[in-house]
């Protein structure tokens, strides 16, 4: 009972933060926040919409593939600078809308991490893709839909003997198993290893030394999925009303985030010099 009374005041406190940085920094500051949020969001949708539309940009070809790698790399690069922007926000800096621009040179590593993440997804890919052959002439490299095709037919299983049956016959309750097996590896890298990309975009920091300083971080779980579940009711909630309350309340949980990540780093360094 005690652990959770100490959860619920460090959220109180983060969103107190929260709240009097907002204050602090003028509604003006967070107002240019949400707009450049709202700017890249939409520029990316727009984007990617008329190059689906224009383009076939999941054919399994080399162009298409190093087209959406470097259009993954230019939109990445940007979520990076704006990333920098709200830690300056933190830090009482002044707004420059020229930084989202200038933090292009940490893409090799939050790339790399990326690549680590989706490493451990690699398991359960090659599991379903070998319980589910994937139709590369129907979907090229539109893994995306794939999931969601596969996704759908399996929910409409249920409503359909006959489709169940069909299923069944290539998943069975071992297989079930199996997966949520595997899906404890993805689950557990992203718990643990978080913070990795704000080390780096936050204090430059090698690959080595932010998945070891990530993990030394994240050893209070519970904390980390009660703040999440929150934030994702919030969302959910401001969804409801709309775009523009929906970009003001992700906007709100990235900053509310970062304040948790500096308060797990703030008190990693409390710990040490108690030592």
């Amino acid at each position: 009972m005690a652990e959770y009374n100490n959860i619920r005041k460090l959220i109180k406190n983060i969103f107190k933060q929260c709240k009097e940085l907002i204050a602090e920094q003028g509604f003006l500051y967070f107002i240019n926040l949400v707009a450049l949020h709202s700017i890249i969001m939409l520029s990316i949708i727009l984007i990617y919409q008329w190059i689906e539309t224009n383009i076939n940009i999941f054919d399994f070809s080399l162009p298409m593939i190093i087209l959406r790698l470097a259009l993954f790399g230019l939109f990445l690069g940007l979520w990076i600078g704006y990333f920098k922007i709200l830690f300056n926000y933190i830090d009482l800096q002044k707004f420059f809308l020229s930084n989202v621009m200038k933090k292009y040179y940490l893409l090799p590593q939050i790339l790399l991490l990326k690549l680590i993440s989706y490493l451990t997804m690699a398991p359960l890919s090659i599991f379903i893709l070998y319980k589910f052959p994937y139709d590369i002439d129907k979907y090229g490299t539109n893994i995306q839909q794939f999931l969601m095709d596969l996704t759908n037919a399996l929910s409409s299983t249920y409503t359909d003997e006959i489709s169940w049956k069909i299923y069944s016959s290539y998943l069975n309750n071992w297989d079930i198993l199996i997966i949520a097996m595997l899906t404890i590896l993805p689950i557990w890298y992203s718990i643990r290893f978080w913070c990795a990309e704000l080390l780096i975009i936050d204090r430059e920091m090698n690959i080595k030394n932010s998945l070891i300083t990530s993990y030394t971080l994240t050893s209070k779980i519970m904390e980390l999925l009660i703040l999440g579940f929150m934030l994702m009711f919030l969302n959910l909630c401001f969804i409801i009303l709309g775009y523009i309350f929906f970009i003001i309340g992700l906007t709100l949980s990235y900053i509310i985030m970062f304040l948790y990540y500096r308060h797990l780093k703030s008190s990693m360094l409390n710990h040490n010099l108690n030592k």
